[in-house]
């Protein structure tokens, strides 16, 4: 969907580990997505592996100088072996549905 072809992945192209994809979704915040994420059953992080749980943006992102309004808008995916196809699958059909109603009430809110 389009809100998939919106999300660039975080360090495309550097050397990163293959079961990990960080995105950022413009227009969201990740905590909005992580909500409505974990309403749909997926089950998803905002920071780094190493995070506390702060609010903040990742100190990963920042350190690597990923501006301020992607950093707040990113997302981890992690896969290990019992992930499916069909799981992944779930994710991609879910997302679009997500970002918008996460975009709708940013604006609703004003934000």
């Amino acid at each position: 969907g389009a809100a998939l072809h919106a999300a660039p992945v975080i360090g495309a192209g550097a050397p990163r580990a293959p079961h990990v994809t960080k995105v950022s979704i413009p227009g969201t915040d990740s905590e909005a997505m992580l909500m409505h994420l974990d309403l749909a059953g997926i089950a998803c992080s905002s920071g780094s592996a190493c995070s506390t749980g702060a609010v903040e943006p990742s100190h990963v992102l920042t350190a690597m100088g990923v501006p301020w309004d992607k950093a707040v808008a990113a997302l981890r995916f992690s896969f290990w072996k019992q992930t499916t196809p069909e799981d992944v699958d779930y994710v991609v059909e879910q997302l679009p549905e997500i970002v918008a109603k996460v975009r709708q009430l940013a604006g609703v809110l004003g934000r």
